[in-house]
């Protein structure tokens, strides 16, 4: 089961990469939890023994433990860029840490990734699925940058989270901002230590609401 699965999404790839659609019969969920700072040996599955961490422990026991990855760039915003675009983050003038719009001039950058390249949630939109960005984002807004797209820019049905993490909010806050097809504006404040159990409930929810087709969430 596990291989038919990871042969589709696989399919999926490879048709992102080279720029079709992809329509796959009995299509996956699809969801990738990108963390910051969050260290290869840091789930007790591959050895950490001070952390557990039962539940990527089961995923890895019932899924597939990978155990050699390369990413597009070592730091947060070319890291997000490469994986959501699936080409090299420098192509989209993005190589470090997006900021303010003084500092992304310094470093040669654009303010904000592209709207009209082609990333993962849009194509797999076009397949069928729904899509939701929850969480940090920082590909651009936050700070002084003002103009950016919103998540519904990039190919996503619902957004919810930060620009950047966890922005100039309350110092216990998490400012949490949803654009969907209706472009509707809501401010809540989640307290910092609720923040991943928030992001988790979310996550639920969407697929929840979203039942009779395949779900894309990057959390």
């Amino acid at each position: 089961m596990m291989s038919r699965l990871l042969s589709r999404w696989m399919f999926v790839l490879v048709s992102f990469v080279i720029g079709r659609p992809a329509v796959a019969v009995d299509s996956p969920n699809v969801i990738i939890v990108l963390v910051d700072d969050f260290g290869w040996g840091d789930p007790a599955c591959y050895g950490n023994t001070m952390v557990q961490t039962p539940n990527m422990d089961r995923l890895a026991k019932e899924g597939i433990r990978f155990t050699q990855g390369y990413v597009a760039a070592p730091i947060c915003s070319p890291s997000r860029c490469g994986l959501i675009t699936g080409q090299f983050p420098g192509s989209w003038r993005i190589t470090s840490f997006l900021q303010t719009k003084a500092g992304n001039r310094a470093c040669g950058m654009d303010d904000y990734l592209d709207p009209h390249a082609t990333t993962l949630p849009r194509v797999l939109k076009q397949s069928g699925y729904a899509t939701a960005h929850i969480g940090k984002w920082h590909l651009g807004g936050g700070r002084d940058v003002t103009d950016a797209p919103k998540f519904a820019a990039y190919g996503y049905d619902l957004g919810l989270g930060t620009y950047e993490s966890p922005e100039p909010a309350a110092p216990l806050g998490l400012k949490t901002t949803p654009w969907g097809p209706q472009d509707k504006l809501e401010i809540q404040q989640v307290p910092r230590y609720q923040r991943s159990q928030w992001m988790v409930d979310e996550a639920l929810r969407f697929f929840a609401t979203n039942s009779d087709r395949p779900v894309f969430i990057n959390l």
